[in-house]
C-alpha cells in the first residue's frame, strides 16, 4: 500500500511540477525580461534626453532621422516655453530661421513645432519667415503658424491674420481670434467683435475670451454661457476636461472686465461647482 501511495503522490506531483515549469518558462521569465527591457529603455532615455540644450535639440531637428526630427522640434518648443532656457544669441535665431525654411517639405510636425518654438522665443526677426508663405501654407501647418504670429505680438501680424477670420475651416478661424487677442491693438478689438457672430461656437468663445482679456466686455453674453455647465454639455465634441478648461479660461478672462453680473456668477462657481480646479480658479479670481 505504501508503494502504491508513494506512486500515486509522484503521479499527482508530476502534472503540477510540469505546469509550474510551463508558467515559469512561458509567462514569468518573459514578463521579467520585458520589465527589465522597459527599465533599461527608460534609463537610457533619461540619460540621453535630460539636460539637452536648445542648440542640441535644434541640431537634432536638422540632422536627425525622420522620427527624431519632429520629436526634437517638439522638445525644443517645450523648452523655449521657459524664458530662462531661451538662447539670446543671434546665431541661434539664424539657425532657427534656417531650420524653419528647410522644414517646408519635411514632416509637417517639424514645421508646426518649430513655428511654435519661434513664437515662444518672441523675436521680431521671425515675423517675415512665418508670414512669407502663409497664403500657400499647408492647412495642417496653418494653426501653428497663426498661433506663433500671435505670440510674437507684432502689430504687423494683424493685417496678415485678418483674412483668416473668414477661412472656411472653423479651426483656423478660432486660431485667428486667439492670435489676434494676443496682439491686442484697438483694430483687433473691432475684428474680434465681428467674430462674436461667427456661425461656429468655438470662434465665438475665443472672440469673447480674447476681448475680455483686452478689457472689453462686448462678449459678455458669450462669457455667461461659458460659465454654464448645462450649456457646454450640449456640445458632444467637448469632453469633460475641455469643458473645465473652457470654464477656467472664461473665469480668468472675466478678471479683466468690470461686469458685476459676470463676477457674481464666478463667485457662485467658487462655492458650488463640483470640479475642484474650476472652484479654485473662481476663488482665485474673486481675490483679485
Amino acid at each position: 500500500m505504501s508503494d502504491q501511495s508513494s506512486a500515486a503522490e509522484n503521479h499527482e506531483q508530476e502534472p503540477r511540477s510540469f505546469l509550474g515549469v510551463i508558467v515559469h518558462s512561458f509567462f514569468i521569465i518573459p514578463f521579467l525580461i520585458v520589465v527589465f527591457c522597459l527599465l533599461l529603455f527608460t534609463a537610457i532615455h533619461l540619460l540621453t534626453s535630460e539636460n539637452q540644450t536648445a542648440y542640441e535639440y535644434l541640431e537634432d531637428v536638422k540632422v536627425g532621422g525622420l522620427s527624431k526630427r519632429w520629436q526634437a522640434a517638439f522638445e525644443l518648443s517645450k523648452l523655449l516655453a521657459h524664458p530662462k532656457q531661451v538662447p539670446h544669441e543671434q546665431r541661434f535665431v539664424n539657425e532657427m530661421l534656417t531650420a524653419f525654411k528647410q522644414s517646408e517639405h519635411d514632416d509637417p510636425r517639424v514645421r508646426q513645432y518649430l513655428a511654435l518654438a519661434m513664437g515662444r522665443m518672441g523675436s521680431p526677426e521671425f515675423f517675415e519667415a512665418l508670414r512669407a508663405n502663409i497664403k500657400s501654407e499647408k492647412e495642417e501647418n496653418l494653426y501653428a503658424i497663426i498661433y506663433a504670429l500671435g505670440m510674437l505680438k507684432d502689430k504687423r501680424a494683424v493685417a496678415v491674420l485678418e483674412p483668416f477670420l473668414k477661412h472656411e475651416q472653423a479651426r483656423i478661424r478660432s486660431c485667428a481670434v486667439v492670435a489676434l487677442g494676443s496682439i491686442g491693438t484697438d483694430p483687433v478689438k473691432e475684428l474680434l467683435k465681428r467674430s462674436l457672430t461667427d456661425s461656429e461656437p468655438n470662434v465665438q468663445w475665443g472672440s469673447a475670451i480674447s476681448l475680455a482679456q483686452l478689457g472689453d466686455n462686448s462678449g459678455r453674453d458669450v462669457l455667461a454661457q461659458l460659465l454654464d455647465r448645462d450649456y457646454l454639455a450640449k456640445f458632444s465634441e467637448v469632453d469633460p476636461q475641455e469643458l473645465n478648461q473652457l470654464m477656467i479660461a472664461a473665469i480668468e478672462a472675466i478678471q479683466h472686465v468690470q461686469d458685476q453680473d459676470l463676477r457674481r456668477r464666478v463667485q457662485e462657481l467658487g462655492v458650488s461647482d463640483h470640479n475642484m480646479k474650476v472652484r479654485a480658479a473662481a476663488l482665485e479670481s474673486i481675490k483679485r
